[in-house]
């Protein structure tokens, strides 16, 4: 049974919600999906950029600290160590409180409005685990397991940006996980998937 909510405006910002959505969204980007088993480590962001949350990274050999990760950049990035996930429950935040209406502490927003860590913070990435994800094109359990290495130029405006997933090639722009990864739901282009990722196992094959 559908339960209609009326909205109510407060003027503290801080206060009780105002108003509640219909169809409540399955998640966000990033967001680990399965609490029962899976592996997240920490490493450090120092690419001088921001690692958005749901996007797959590798090792940064640039790195001082000898543990950094960066965004996947290049066919022949692969060293990949997880996905980056939105989960204040670990290391990250710089605040002991969350403000209403103002992104959460420790949180960065890149150029065109993905959330992510900002550089010189350690990033929480699952090795090994089950992680909403956004895909670029649409997909359904069984599908290949692709991601982006490059961004795909203008279409990067509507989703194609380095480190996010898909399931068709795209020359020079993708590679496929052979092994170590799957589908878990279907989804239209734009949207979120659930994606399962097992780094120890994986194999990866840069599409020509």
């Amino acid at each position: 049974m559908a339960i209609d909510f009326t909205e109510a405006i407060v003027s503290n910002p801080e206060g009780v919600q105002g108003s509640y959505p219909l169809n409540l969204a399955i998640g966000h980007e990033g967001m680990l999906a399965d609490l029962q088993a899976y592996v997240s480590r920490s490493f450090s962001n120092e690419s001088g950029a921001v690692i958005p949350f749901g996007h797959l990274v590798s090792f940064d050999a640039a790195a001082t600290t000898g543990l950094g990760v960066k965004v996947v950049a290049g066919a022949t990035d692969l060293t990949v160590m997880g996905i980056a996930i939105d989960s204040f429950v670990f290391e990250g935040t710089t605040q002991s409180s969350y403000k209403a209406n103002a992104t959460p502490p420790g949180v960065t927003l890149t150029d065109d409005g993905r959330l992510g860590y900002s550089d010189k913070q350690m990033v929480n990435v699952c090795s090994k685990g089950v992680v909403l994800v956004k895909v670029v094109d649409a997909v359904a359990i069984g599908d290949a397991v692709r991601y982006l290495h490059t961004d795909l130029g203008t279409a990067a405006t509507d989703g194609g940006y380095a480190g996010r997933f898909l399931t068709g090639a795209v020359a020079g722009s993708s590679a496929e996980i052979t092994a170590g990864a799957r589908w878990l739901s279907a989804a239209g282009a734009g949207e979120l998937a659930l994606l399962e990722i097992d780094i120890p196992t994986i194999a990866i094959t840069a599409d020509a």
